[in-house]
């Protein structure tokens, strides 16, 4: 049996692995065990730089 590696099917398997690798990250960032954890990096920006005294500037 002699099996043919070509560049479609690379490509296709390709594009499963990228397929598969999207949706596992996109399943991670909306898991809802995920929620305070990007609340609180959303609100990083709006936090007041003196906090934090020890810190150069």
């Amino acid at each position: 049996m002699n099996i043919e590696l070509n560049v479609g099917l690379v490509r296709g398997l390709l594009t499963l692995i990228l397929f598969l690798a999207f949706m596992t990250l996109w399943a991670w960032a909306w898991n809802k065990n995920r929620q305070p954890d990007f609340d609180r990096m959303a609100r990083l920006p709006l936090e007041d730089q003196d906090s934090n005294p020890e810190q150069p500037r």
